[in-house]
C-alpha cells in the first residue's frame, strides 16, 4: 500500500466547473488560488501541466469521457507521466465527479493506486460522503 504521506514534491492541479456562465465568473481564478496556497503550503511545486475542464459537468461522468482533461489526466498517470509521489489538487471531490459514491469510488482509487495522492482543499464535501456511506 502507497502512504498517503509521501511526497515526491510535484502537485497537479485539477480544476472544473459546470457551466459557461461560470467560466465568465469567480470559479476558475478561486481554484487556481487554492491549488497555489494549497501547494506553497505544503512545500509542493506546482506543475504548469494543469487540467482544466471549463463548462464540463461532472454528473453522470461528463468529465471523465474521452477528450476531456480528466480523461487526459487519468492517462498520464496510468503512463506514470505523473510520477508515483506526485499530489492532485483539487478544491472539491465533486470537481472530479458528482456521481454517487459507488460510480465514483472507482475513479478515486484509480489514481491512489497508481501512486498519485488526492488532496482536497475544501472538505465539507468529504463529510457529506461519509454520512452517505
Amino acid at each position: 500500500m502507497i502512504p498517503l504521506t509521501r511526497k515526491s514534491g510535484l502537485a497537479f492541479s485539477y480544476i472544473r466547473c459546470s457551466t459557461p456562465e461560470q467560466i465568465k465568473g469567480d470559479t476558475k481564478r478561486r481554484q487556481i488560488e487554492a491549488a497555489e496556497k494549497y501547494a506553497r503550503e505544503n512545500g509542493l511545486i506546482l506543475s504548469e501541466d494543469g487540467y482544466e475542464d471549463l463548462g464540463i459537468s461532472a454528473f453522470r461522468g461528463k468529465n471523465t469521457a474521452e477528450g476531456s482533461e480528466l480523461a487526459a489526466l487519468i492517462a498520464a498517470i496510468k503512463a506514470g507521466k505523473i510520477p508515483k509521489g506526485s499530489t492532485l489538487i483539487i478544491e472539491n471531490l465533486d470537481r472530479l465527479s458528482r456521481n454517487f459514491i459507488t460510480e465514483s469510488l472507482p475513479l478515486f482509487m484509480d489514481i491512489i493506486r497508481c501512486g498519485v495522492t488526492i488532496r482536497i482543499k475544501k472538505l465539507l464535501v468529504v463529510a457529506m460522503w461519509i454520512l452517505l456511506l
